[in-house]
């Protein structure tokens, strides 16, 4: 909508529901399994999966998988521990009885990739991000196996009847979007 102001900045899942709560925000996009939110309304938009990262010539560039305790053995740059994805990669590598040490940690996605881009260094990265920062064909995104593992990622807004006209208007924005099929058509899926 033109009237519409949008801001786009990055919070923890606890700051988003904070900020839901003191109506500072409409909507927030977070991870809906992982550290549920609490006295918020979840739209689900798409799950996401986990890929590893490496410059094209990396001896895994060229298989279509690679476990879970295959990639933790690499020479990892991630996101830090204060960073959801970051625990939500931790959890999946402990619950096969692996520990992550990377030798970078950031947080940012744009640092870690930028440091794989440019040296020996591999990443695990949610799949969604292989449109936005793979542009080049110097990156390769091998799936992540051993467990194979989602995580629901959606919308969360305030828990309020009636809902902001802005809550309203977002959600009969996405009514009708399906982000897996798009994910999917865009070649991400």
């Amino acid at each position: 909508h033109r009237a519409a102001q949008v801001v786009i900045r990055p919070m923890t899942s606890p700051a988003i529901e904070r900020a839901l709560e003191a109506v500072e925000i409409d909507a927030g996009v977070t991870y809906l399994e992982n550290e549920p939110l609490q006295h918020v309304r979840k739209v689900p938009l798409y799950r996401e999966r986990y890929v590893f990262v490496v410059r094209r010539g990396h001896p895994a560039a060229s298989n279509p998988t690679i476990g879970w305790k295959e990639a933790a053995a690499q020479r990892l740059c991630l996101l830090s521990e204060d960073m959801q994805n970051r625990r939500i990669i931790n959890n999946i590598a402990a619950s096969i009885g692996v520990e992550i040490k990377p030798a970078i940690v950031g947080n940012s996605f744009l640092a870690i990739l930028s440091h794989v881009r440019h040296g020996g260094w591999a990443s695990i990265v949610p799949h969604t991000f292989a449109q936005l920062f793979f542009g080049g064909a110097d990156l390769v995104a091998v799936d992540l196996v051993e467990p194979s593992h989602r995580q629901s990622v959606g919308l969360v807004l305030s828990d309020r009847e009636p809902l902001s006209p802005m809550s309203g208007a977002l959600l009969s924005a996405i009514a009708n979007v399906e982000f897996e099929r798009d994910l999917e058509t865009a070649g991400v899926g």
